[in-house]
């Protein structure tokens, strides 16, 4: 396994820690995107300033040899490359979808983190991991307790409950704050400081008020989870009758728990949310992706586009619409096929079963502290499952993930290490001495920073523009207003996003033509987007030039085939053509698709005045 040297290893491990921290709590208010554009910029510079780290060190050690977990980390980064380079728009494939940003750039980004993680923790250094997610849990406490006493400093557009934390939505602090839970138990079960351990009992406490007042229960599941795998081992450890015993009542009392969260049994009305119901369409509509696209996928972060052709018809959410499939595994094989989920899944296996490894060969204080990594990382893979891979989150699965293979890797291979290690600095001290690695890391670290923050800045300052034109457009004048729409389109002419955005500034003041003009720019990017065909059919019936509006409503049926909405603006579009037998053709199809809808009620109407 390649390895750093003493001193780089202390700072790429410090790097990735604030790479974790600043991913979870950057966010930058006056951008369009307050969210996830600040969270991928600072990952993007940091995880680059981290890969030039990384690479000086294998350059250096270049005589050892990769170890599988490198190797997997490296096989799944190409794939990410070439599936984004494939894809048939490639900017959504490297920034990702709008307020989501799961592109590729992100995924490389979590990747160079788990290289780093692998190749900078042990079971001496790995308590640092502890003490990060320790410190995050109690400043996103702090200030979900700002949040549910109305006392938030930022004045966020809320569509769920008020506690979002730094990460957008409530689920995803949940789901952290959980994880944050299972840190703090660790410490508390191992630290011998009785006033330490209070101070750790009231973090808990206090975190899982938080994660109750979110009113999403992911982050309870995970309490549930972690204090389970830590009280069995401790019991275990103590003695294995305790320990059984342990793992019986949990098994048992996770029968109960799971048939709740099916809305079946006493539990269901505390435990089921609805919102489980509606991602079995997400679920069915990626798996009928794979199976039209199983090799490539539909292009990463695509799922949005796709969604409305690939939905069950009997969907459980009438009218609901994704962007993701709400669940990481579907989703990247939905989007990225075999490509993706192939060296998805083995890296995540090598992961596993070195953790396996690595529990079965240790005892005591070093068997519980791999354990309590593992329940951890295995925590947030499962979270992962029914929840979108929210970067704030997501770097902490990526770094545990690599941290518990470099741990368990390192501890039950430490013998090897040492001797090559010695034998390495006997033979070549002097080279090791020499070499100008400790120029040339950070050099080249600062021109990857360099690069991917020009690579960046093009997507923030759109980010900001856009903005500035949402809160602005009541003081412009009409000629100011098309300026600034012009000059945020120019940023970035093949920002799809973006195009679509300032296609419906143009149609707010009126500027149809403008609008259809920047409409139809993005469909020569992405002809099949729904955003494009839907902002031509508007901006075409808006004119009165109806004829002209029905080609994108049609081609809207074959890629939003359930949606009825759409359906009855083609029924008023051939009601204005006086067209009335195609007008009838369609009222029929809502009629038959949504018989008892308001649509239908519209659109029977209009055929029948």
């Amino acid at each position: 396994m390649i390895q750093l040297s003493d001193q780089q290893t202390g700072q790429v491990r410090r790097l990735v820690l604030i790479s974790a921290v600043a991913t979870t709590f950057m966010l930058w208010v006056p951008l369009d995107d307050p969210i996830n554009i600040p969270k991928m910029f600072v990952l993007a510079i940091l995880s680059a300033w981290v890969l030039g780290m990384v690479l000086v060190a294998f350059f250096y050690d270049r005589r050892s040899k990769l170890a599988l977990g490198q190797w997997a980390v490296l096989g799944l980064a190409i794939a990410f490359l070439l599936a984004a380079l494939i894809s048939d728009v490639r900017y959504t494939a490297f920034f990702g979808t709008s307020h989501r940003n799961n592109g590729a750039l992100s995924y490389l980004g979590l990747l160079v983190l788990a290289l780093a993680g692998m190749m900078s923790f042990n079971l001496a250094n790995v308590k640092q991991l502890r003490s990060a997610l320790i410190g995050t849990g109690a400043v996103l406490t702090f200030y979900g307790l700002l949040q549910t006493t109305h006392h938030d400093p930022f004045h966020w557009t809320l569509l769920y409950n008020p506690i979002v934390g730094t990460l957008g939505n409530p689920d995803f602090i949940s789901a952290l704050l959980g994880v944050c839970v299972i840190a703090t138990l660790w410490f508390v079960l191992e630290d011998a400081n009785g006033w330490k351990r209070l101070a750790g009992v009231a973090l808990i406490l206090s975190e899982i008020v938080i994660v109750k007042r979110s009113s999403s229960s992911q982050g309870l599941f995970v309490v549930a989870l972690g204090f389970s795998v830590l009280v069995i081992a401790k019991l275990w450890q103590r003695e294995k009758k305790l320990g059984r015993i342990a793992l019986g009542i949990v098994v048992v009392g996770s029968i109960p728990v799971l048939l709740g969260m099916l809305n079946i049994g006493p539990l269901g009305p505390r435990i089921y949310r609805s919102s489980i119901q509606s991602r079995l369409d997400y679920w069915h509509a990626a798996l009928s992706m794979f199976k039209a696209h199983p090799v490539f996928g539909i292009g990463l972060d695509r799922f949005g586009e796709y969604y409305g052709q690939y939905a069950p018809q009997v969907q459980i959410v009438q009218g609901q619409g994704s962007n993701n499939a709400h669940n990481v595994f579907l989703q990247l094989l939905a989007t990225g096929g075999l490509l993706i989920i192939l060296p998805y899944l083995f890296l995540l296996g090598v992961i596993a079963l070195s953790a396996i490894r690595g529990i079965r060969s240790t005892s005591g204080k070093s068997q519980f502290e791999i354990l309590a990594l593992f329940s951890i990382w295995i925590s947030l893979l499962l979270i992962s499952s029914i929840s979108i891979d929210n970067l704030g989150v997501a770097v902490w699965f990526w770094i545990s993930g690599g941290a518990l293979y470099g741990v368990t890797r390192k501890k039950m291979n430490s013998a090897s290490i040492n001797e090559k290690r010695a034998i390495q600095k006997g033979k070549n001290a002097k080279r090791v001495q020499a070499n100008n690695s400790i120029y040339i890391g950070p050099l080249l670290s600062l021109a990857l920073a360099l690069i991917v923050l020009l690579f960046m800045v093009p997507t923030w300052r759109t980010s900001a523009l856009l903005l500035d034109l949402q809160r602005n457009q009541g003081g412009l004048t009409k000629a100011q207003y098309i300026e600034k729409v012009n000059q945020v389109a120019a940023i970035q002419p093949k920002n799809v996003q973006t195009l679509a955005a300032v296609s419906d500034f143009a149609m707010r003041i009126s500027e149809f033509d403008l609008g259809i003009e920047y409409a139809k720019a993005l469909l020569e990017k992405d002809p099949r987007s729904i955003d494009g065909n839907t902002l031509s059919a508007v901006g075409y019936e808006l004119s009165k030039k109806y004829q002209l509006a029905i080609p994108f409503r049609k081609y809207l049926m074959k890629i939003d085939i359930w949606s009825t909405r759409n359906m009855l603006e083609l029924v008023k579009d051939y009601v204005q053509v006086k067209d009335m037998t195609n007008a009838r053709a369609i009222a029929a199809r809502i009629a038959e698709l949504a018989p008892n809808g308001a649509d239908a009620t519209a659109a029977a109407a209009l055929v029948k005045g």
